[in-house]
């Protein structure tokens, strides 16, 4: 199958977005698990920023991933 150079670039920035989501949800997953796992303090919202660290580094990591992904995807 045969794709259009803009059409490459719809996909990769689908992968970007899509990296992003997956990635944000695992890392508010993640997040969750360690607070709970290494038993953070809740004080004046420390466990908070625990988990909004992990999931705005889940976000970078899957838009780092996500396009990686797409593009290996549409080499094959």
């Amino acid at each position: 199958m045969a794709v259009s150079r803009s059409g490459k670039a719809g996909l990769i920035l689908l992968g970007v977005v899509l990296g992003a989501v997956v990635g944000g949800g695992a890392g508010l997953l993640g997040g969750l698990a360690y607070t709970e796992l290494a038993a953070t303090s809740g004080f004046e919202g420390y466990s908070g920023f625990v988990v909004a660290y992990w999931l705005v580094a889940g976000i970078i990591l899957g838009m780092i991933a996500g396009p990686i992904i797409a593009a290996r995807r549409l080499r094959t």
